[in-house]
């Protein structure tokens, strides 16, 4: 029998190992690290108590990955102890001065909190996040491939070719900035 090794236990390591063990392939999986997972662990490094996610910007497409939802329909992850936890607050962004950017649940509520700068928040990320179902059918395919929602896959990428440092100054107040500033460097 042919055997493969993987190395890492996050999520594409874990996606490779299972699609090697689907084609007859024996399947060895290292991981460096004291605990699985890669980029959905969860950790008490900051603060005994406090839980925070080890790579928190891989959740959501995680969730919203086809290959995963697949994964679902064919295995049922909750049976085998998948639980997703949704925090109110998704993440913060704080600064010097006290305040913070804080990245809500609801998009509504994060405007809410970003003052000024509130209706540009919703003009940028409103369509995109009451689309998002539709937005990751594109943008989880090979880049050469014809696009099932061309008008709102163009709108996403016209925004996303920008520079980050070019898109935050269309926000005014250091909390809008520091929260996208933020976002945008996880998105690397």
């Amino acid at each position: 029998m042919t055997t493969a090794v993987v190395v890492g236990s996050g999520p594409n390591g874990l996606a490779a190992a299972i699609e090697l063990a689907r084609a007859g392939i024996d399947v060895h999986v290292i991981e460096g690290a004291d605990k699985i997972g890669g980029g959905t662990r969860s950790s008490e490094y900051i603060v005994d108590g406090l839980v925070h996610d080890d790579c928190s910007a891989f959740h959501p497409t995680a969730l919203a990955s086809p290959y995963f939802k697949e994964l679902d329909r064919e295995f049922g992850l909750a049976k085998h102890g998948l639980t997703w936890l949704w925090p109110e607050i998704d993440l913060v962004h704080p600064l010097d001065d006290g305040t913070a950017g804080v990245l809500w649940r609801d998009i509504n509520r994060t405007a809410d909190g970003l003052g000024a700068d509130g209706k540009r928040w919703l003009d940028v990320f409103g369509y995109l996040s009451e689309n998002f179902d539709e937005l990751v059918q594109d943008v989880f395919q090979p880049i050469v491939h014809v696009p099932k929602h061309p008008l709102m896959l163009a709108r996403f990428g016209t925004g996303a070719l920008l520079p980050a440092t070019g898109f935050a100054r269309m926000f005014k107040t250091p909390q809008a900035r520091a929260l996208f500033g933020g976002v945008a460097a996880h998105m690397f």
